[in-house]
């Protein structure tokens, strides 16, 4: 789980569209590659990244994988 916190306001989509924004920069790819595909209207959300893998995504965000 990744926590992000962006300051746009929860309303008409905005706080998901910065959420959006700030992965597709983050991880160095085009804002479409990155879609909230679970939990439009929730605090927790469901994110695809398209383009790269989960060891790719991780290590981007320097994320060390806690699965095992």
């Amino acid at each position: 789980m990744l926590k992000i916190r962006v300051s746009a306001p929860p309303e008409n989509g905005k706080a998901n569209a910065a959420v959006e924004a700030l992965l597709a920069k983050k991880l160095g790819v085009p804002r479409s590659a990155v879609t909230i595909i679970a939990g439009k209207v929730a605090q927790r959300k469901v994110v695809e990244i398209q383009g790269l893998s989960l060891s790719e995504v991780m290590g981007k965000l320097k994320l060390g994988d806690k699965r095992a």
